[in-house]
């Protein structure tokens, strides 16, 4: 997926598209950022396994979500 098509899901507020889309970017985002987009993602789509293993899901979107506004 494309930056601009990011761009677009992120002003439209489908966070979470945005985020399946963004997690996979590698030109000019760093791994530390790539993880926590994807852990985000991951929150978004299996949150009981999150909750499971002690992550608190919405600390985490949100990070993911602030990550994704700063790289695209």
């Amino acid at each position: 997926m494309k930056a601009q098509a990011v761009r677009s899901l992120i002003s439209d507020g489908d966070f979470k598209a945005a985020l399946r889309g963004a997690k996979d970017f590698h030109i000019g985002v760093t791994k530390e950022q790539r993880s926590v987009m994807s852990r985000a993602y991951e929150c978004l789509v299996h949150p009981e396994f999150y909750r499971q293993i002690g992550k608190n899901i919405d600390e985490c979107v949100q990070a993911g979500i602030a990550v994704l506004q700063e790289v695209v």
